[in-house]
C-alpha cells in the first residue's frame, strides 16, 4: 500500500477522474445535459483513462470465470 501522492501521474489521473465524475453527477439531473443523454460515463468499461488515453492492453472490464464447484 502506498499514498497516491507518491505517484504524481496516477494522482493527476485520479484528480481528473474525480473532477469529471463530480461534474457528470452535478449535471445528471438536468434532462437537457450531455450527462443525462449518456446516462453513465463508461470510461473504465471502454478501457480508457479519464484523460482519454487507452488503458494497457491487458485491461479487462469483464471476466468470464468458470462456475464455482462445491467441495465434497
Amino acid at each position: 500500500m502506498a499514498r497516491l501522492s507518491e505517484n504524481p501521474e496516477l494522482e493527476a489521473e485520479h484528480a481528473a477522474w474525480a473532477a469529471g465524475r463530480f461534474q457528470f453527477n452535478a449535471t445528471l439531473s438536468n434532462p437537457d445535459s450531455e450527462a443525462a443523454r449518456k446516462k453513465w460515463q463508461k470510461t473504465y468499461f471502454r478501457g480508457k483513462y479519464p484523460s482519454g488515453d487507452d488503458a494497457p492492453d491487458d485491461h479487462r472490464s469483464k471476466l468470464r470465470l468458470a462456475p464455482f464447484r462445491a467441495k465434497r
